[in-house]
This record gives structure tokens, C-alpha cells and sequence, in this order.
């Protein structure tokens, strides 16, 4: 006490003292009492040093935080702000520990205290920043707190890094797993759940895209079970509408592939302090595979993640290769530039005939750097002859093979039955179990017989309407797979037919080339376009497709037409040869007649001199300069000329009755 009495001072008594409790959990302050009562009873300490009652503020907001960062711990920033304002004169708490396990944190507190004559007590001692051998304790002992806390982390992390490394640590597990007696992570007993985790991957495997999956089982009303995670109904299986985050989820997940992961998601260090953040699948922790029942192959795991990928944005370097969307350009998203190599976009437009005429356009250097496309090619003439390439591969040896596959897609459709034929089990068997609760009920307790027979005519309800929906959907099943295999027959017989039959869904037609063909490269020059075909053997074929000619160059005129329209403007104006060629029979490039705007639009596009050039050059001269030249006005001299008077040469040049004098 009497070395106290030297640290503290009555500059110290006369602000008030600080008492600051923490404890890192919610469980040692529920467990841990005596700690916290310790940490209360030092306001008695406080008192015999000499602060009143009154004087002593005691901040225990922090109860349950940890002391690893300042960042949401009010109580500590209330300190601090009492601190640098200079109203305490002491800081007291068990342990420099309860203030902070950060040297960073603890080492500004200290130079706030310094700089506010602020001393720090604890149950060893008083500290006075000022002091130097006292500030070295206190920053020993800061240092010490935060190796302390990253030893018990360490340690900690250690078992549960050799834990996870052994496939053995629990986690959440996707719908579909559950842990078993002993910890083990086996498929969900509940067949319902496992089939409809079966009938997503199966879906997607035909259909091709997340998108595309919504839309199916939008169309057929599908559900897909969700575990709640947390609330009275935890653990709880609910069916809702399928979600486009579900489905990138579960082809994200490699559980379903058998494999056991942990560490995808990292502390790291950035300018706001420390962040969770998604990592690579390189540097995960751990990656076992094979390491219980699978749903799909890791290879078909890892098709999933690269056919993702080539979809998903921002876009790479060499363009991502779009699923099948509606619209007749068959080539979208496998069509390169022939150019700069980047994959080609669809743009269509409407045509006369209210139809979409497609065009393939490189245009990404353009969007992000402005100026021009690099191409735009019209894209209906390079399906045609790409169609008619890939219809050379389909033989109907292939088309026969074809017939097999669908007998065994029919197999498989059947199997999504299952998903309808469980409703009806479990709604069958929650009807039996309500008419079994019902008829064993007291008949005095009629409130509750009432319940209960209301609770059994919703199952009986439920039961109706899942066997109509089952019966339902096995009769359209049927009705498509017989279908289905008569389409196939009949391609073996007229294939280019089907093919361009107009019921012919585009889609379709994508898949089939996309089964086919791994990209087409186009480059359009003077001759057409050439178009360089890769298949999916990596093996090759160039075309050139002639591209239809313009309108300007398909109703051109006739060169002989040009060069004798070129001859008689030396001596006739555009109305006169207009005759002369109607005279000897000749025709536009239309098959029309001419007349004097058409000649004068050829004259002007062929750059022909007129017949009122052909004599400016001559020499001669307008009806204004010869007026001028005669002393007259040039009314009087039209009228002259008109009338046969002039007794000069005159030359009419054009149909509009302009005269042209000698000079």
C-alpha cells in the first residue's frame, strides 16, 4: 500500500476509476462464476485506494466477447473514449488479459494512459505508463496475453485440423447425408430424399444448365426437400420449389461426389482486419475422396464445375460457351471469329416475314474499347450448310443406335415416377396413421375427436390428390415414350426431313450438334466464308459457304446497259435514252422498264458526264452568261429560243428545257 500511495496520486482520485469485466463466452459466465465475482469484488480494491463508491464506474458490457480485437466490444471503446477524453484516473481489471489479447490494442491503451497520467491496476500490482520500467511490464504482459490466446487457439485447431484430416470432424452435411450411430456420413435413409437428390443430378446431367433445371421442374411441379437449420422446426425436412442457389450449391458440393472437404472458406488478413473468404479448391485443408457412398462420379463432378464455369461471368479471355437457348441460331455460343479468335454473340432481326434472321457478330473488343465489330456474319446460310455437314455424320446405323438409347431413357423416365409413387406412400401411410389415432380416441373428449378427424380427412385429401397426380403422370409418360420411339423409327427412313421439319424444336437441335461439334470457327472474306468445323474427336473440316449476293448486287444493272447509257449521254438528256432503251427491248436489273429517274440514277452512280457537261466542256456557256454577254434579260432570251426567234446555236441539255449558247 505504500507503494501505491507514491503511484496514485490525488490528480488520480480526482477522476473517477475505472472497473472492466469481460469474459470471452456466454458459457464461462453461465460456468465460470467465481471468475466473474472475482473480477466484481475489485471494486473493494478500488475503494481502499481510495476512490469513493460513487467514483467507480464498472463497465461490464463485454461479458461474452472475446478480447482478440477491439471491433465489437463496446465496452472497451466506452474505455478507451473515457481514457483519451481524460476522465479516469485509473483502469482497473483482474488481468491486462480482460482488456485485450491484441499487443496492437493494449499498446495504444497504454500510450492513451501515458499521455492522460491514467495508471492500470491489477490484482499483482499499479502500473504507471509514464514509468519506464512499469511500461515495460505492461507491454511484457501485453505480449504475453496474445501469445497465450494463439497457443490455446493452436492447440485447439491442431486436434481439429488432425480430426478433419482423418475425415472425422462434423459439419453440416447437404440435404441428402445424414451421420449415422457412430458418426459416419451414409445417404439419407428416407428414400423420398435420396431419390429427389438422384432426380436433380439426373435432370441436370440431360438438361445442361441451372436455368433449365428451374424451368423443368417448374413444368412438372417438382419439389426438392430443405433441412431447417434452426428454430423450433429444426432438423425438420419441408418440400419447396427448387431455387437457383440450391442447384449451383449442390453441383458446387463435392460431398456428392464422395468427397470429404474442409477448409473452403479461410480467415485471411485484408485492409478491414480479418475476413472469411472463399478459397480456391487447391488450397482447401482437406480433400478426401471416396470417403463415403456417392451420388454422381468425381468425373462427372468435375464436368459439372468446367460446364459451369464456361457459363457463369465474367467472361475469359477466349469467351464463354453459352448453354442452348431459344432462337433459331444453332450455332450460338460455339461459333469463334475467325479474326481475333474470341467467341462469337447472336444478334437477330426481324425480316419481312415477321421471322428472326440470325446474325453471329464478334463484337467484344468493340463494346469494351469502342470502334467496330470485328465481323457480323449472316447466320442463316451457315446453319444450313453446318446442318447439312452434321447430317452426313448422323448415318442411320447411328439414328438405329439412337432408338436403343431412347428404349433406355424411357427405363430411366419411369424411375422419376418414384418421385410421385413415394408421395403416395407417405401420404397413404399419414392417412392410416390419422384413421388409427382417430378410432383409438376416448368418444368422450369430443374436441379432440373432432381435431383429429379433421387432421384425417386433410391426409384423406392429400392421399386423392397424389394418386390422381401419379396416375396422371404415368399416363403422359407412357403417351411420350411411344412418341417418342415412332420419331426415332421414322428418322431411319427421311432424317433431313425431320431435321427440317417446322415442329422441330431448336433446342433440340443445338444439343444434338453441340453432341457432335466442338466449335466452328468462321472467317468471312471476298469469296464467302470460310468455316472451320472441329468435331468432338478433335478431328476437322473446312467449307466455304457462299453467302447469298446483296440486293445492290443481285438487280445490277447490265454492264452493256452502262456503257451504252455512257455513249448517248454525249448526245441525249436522260428522258431520251429512257426511250431508247424501251425501244430496243431492254430491262432493269428488276425486269422493269426505264424511265428518266432510273437513267438518272445510273448516271449519277457510274459518275457519267451529262449531256450539259459534255458541252460545258466545249466551251459553251448558260443562258444568264449569254444574256449578260447580249445586253439582255435573261427572261427575254429564254423566250426567244422558245419561240424559234434566236437566230444563234442553242443547245437543249436536259429535260427540264435548259439551253446551253455558244460561246
Amino acid at each position: 500500500m505504500e507503494h501505491a500511495a507514491v503511484k496514485i496520486t490525488s490528480q488520480h482520485l480526482a477522476k473517477k476509476a475505472i472497473l472492466y469485466i469481460r469474459q470471452s463466452t456466454l458459457r464461462q459466465v453461465y460456468e465460470n462464476t467465481e471468475s466473474t465475482l472475482r473480477q466484481y469484488a475489485l471494486k473493494e480494491r478500488l475503494c481502499a485506494l481510495g476512490w469513493r463508491q460513487d467514483d467507480i464506474i464498472v463497465i461490464d458490457q463485454d461479458l461474452g466477447h472475446s478480447g482478440a480485437e477491439a471491433e465489437n466490444r463496446e465496452g472497451f471503446q466506452r474505455l478507451v473514449s473515457e481514457v483519451t477524453n481524460g476522465k479516469a484516473g485509473a483502469i482497473a481489471c483482474i488481468e491486462c488479459s480482460r482488456l485485450s489479447r491484441s499487443s496492437s490494442d493494449w499498446g495504444r491503451l497504454t500510450e492513451y494512459c501515458a499521455m492522460t497520467n491514467t495508471v492500470l491496476i491489477d490484482v499483482d500490482g499499479i502500473y504507471d505508463p509514464n514509468d519506464f520500467n512499469d511500461r515495460l511490464l505492461l507491454g511484457l504482459k501485453g505480449t504475453l496475453s496474445e501469445a497465450e490466446l494463439h497457443f490455446l487457439k493452436e492447440r485447439m485447431r491442431g486436434g481439429l485440423m488432425n480430426k478433419a484430416k482423418r475425415g472425422e470432424l462434423k459439419k453440416p452435411l447437404p440435404i441428402g447425408y445424414i451421420y449415422n450411430d457412430i458418426d459416419h456420413i451414409v445417404k439419407d435413409p428416407a428414400a423420398d430424399i435420396r431419390q429427389a437428390v438422384e432426380l436433380l443430378f439426373d435432370s441436370y446431367r440431360n438438361i445442361g444448365s441451372a436455368w433449365g433445371l428451374l424451368a423443368y421442374y417448374k413444368r412438372y411441379g417438382y419439389r426438392f426437400p430443405h433441412r431447417v437449420r434452426k428454430g423450433s422446426h429444426k432438423n425438420e425436412i419441408v418440400w419447396l420449389e427448387l431455387q437457383h442457389s440450391t442447384v449451383l450449391r449442390m453441383l458446387h458440393n463435392p460431398m456428392y461426389a464422395g468427397v470429404y472437404h474442409y477448409g473452403e472458406d479461410q480467415t485471411v488478413w485484408t485492409p478491414e482486419g480479418k475476413k472469411r473468404q472463399m478459397v480456391p479448391k487447391e488450397k482447401w485443408h482437406v480433400f478426401i475422396k471416396n470417403h463415403h457412398d456417392a451420388y454422381i462420379t468425381y468425373e462427372e463432378f468435375e464436368f459439372n464445375e468446367k460446364q459451369l464455369l464456361s457459363y457463369a461471368h465474367p467472361r475469359s479471355e477466349e469467351g464463354r460457351k453459352s448453354p442452348p437457348r431459344e432462337g433459331p441460331a444453332l450455332l450460338q455460343g460455339i461459333a469463334l471469329c475467325g479474326k481475333c479468335g474470341k467467341r462469337m454473340t447472336v444478334r437477330y432481326s426481324h425480316n419481312k416475314k415477321d421471322s428472326l434472321t440470325p446474325y453471329y457478330v464478334c463484337q467484344r473488343e468493340s463494346v469494351e474499347k469502342g470502334g467496330n465489330p470485328c465481323q457480323s456474319i449472316h447466320g442463316q446460310f451457315i446453319d444450313e450448310k453446318v446442318s447439312e455437314v452434321m447430317l452426313r455424320k448422323l448415318t442411320p446405323l447411328a439414328v438405329q443406335e439412337s432408338v436403343q438409347v431412347q428404349q433406355e431413357l424411357c427405363k430411366r423416365k419411369a424411375e422419376t415416377l418414384t418421385y410421385y409413387k413415394l408421395r403416395v406412400d407417405k401420404c397413404e401411410y399419414e392417412a392410416n396413421l390419422a384413421r388409427r389415432r382417430y378410432m383409438h380416441v376416448d368418444p368422450d373428449y369430443r374436441l379432440v375427436a373432432l381435431e383429429l378427424e379433421s387432421a384425417w380427412n386433410v391426409c384423406l385429401k392429400e392421399l386423392e390428390e397424389a394418386t390422381e397426380e401419379y396416375e396422371k403422370r404415368v399416363k403422359d409418360l407412357e403417351q411420350q415414350d411411344t412418341d417418342a420411339i415412332d420419331s426415332l423409327d421414322s428418322l431411319c427412313d427421311d432424317l433431313s426431313s425431320a431435321w427440317n421439319a417446322p415442329g422441330a424444336d431448336d433446342k433440340d437441335k443445338k444439343r444434338m450438334m453441340r453432341y457432335l461439334l466442338e466449335d466452328v470457327t468462321l472467317l468471312k472474306d471476298a469469296e464467302g466464308v470460310q468455316a472451320h468445323i472441329r468435331y468432338k474427336g478433335m478431328t476437322t473440316e473446312s467449307i466455304l459457304i457462299e453467302l447469298p449476293q446483296r440486293a445492290s448486287q443481285k438487280w445490277k444493272t447490265d454492264a452493256a446497259i452502262v456503257d451504252f447509257i455512257r455513249e448517248e449521254s454525249k448526245k441525249h438528256t436522260p428522258g431520251e435514252i429512257a426511250d431508247l432503251l424501251n425501244q430496243q427491248g431492254l430491262k432493269t436489273g428488276k425486269n422493269n422498264s426505264f424511265h428518266i429517274r432510273i437513267v438518272q440514277r445510273l448516271i449519277r452512280v457510274y459518275k457519267i458526264p451529262t449531256l450539259r457537261q459534255h458541252y460545258l466542256d466545249k466551251g459553251y456557256i448558260t443562258c444568264a452568261e449569254k444574256a449578260s454577254a447580249l445586253g439582255i434579260a435573261q427572261n427575254y432570251l429564254a423566250r426567244l429560243v422558245a419561240n424559234g426567234s434566236y437566230s444563234d446555236i442553242a443547245v437543249r441539255v436536259n429535260d427540264k428545257s435548259e439551253y446551253l449558247f455558244k460561246n
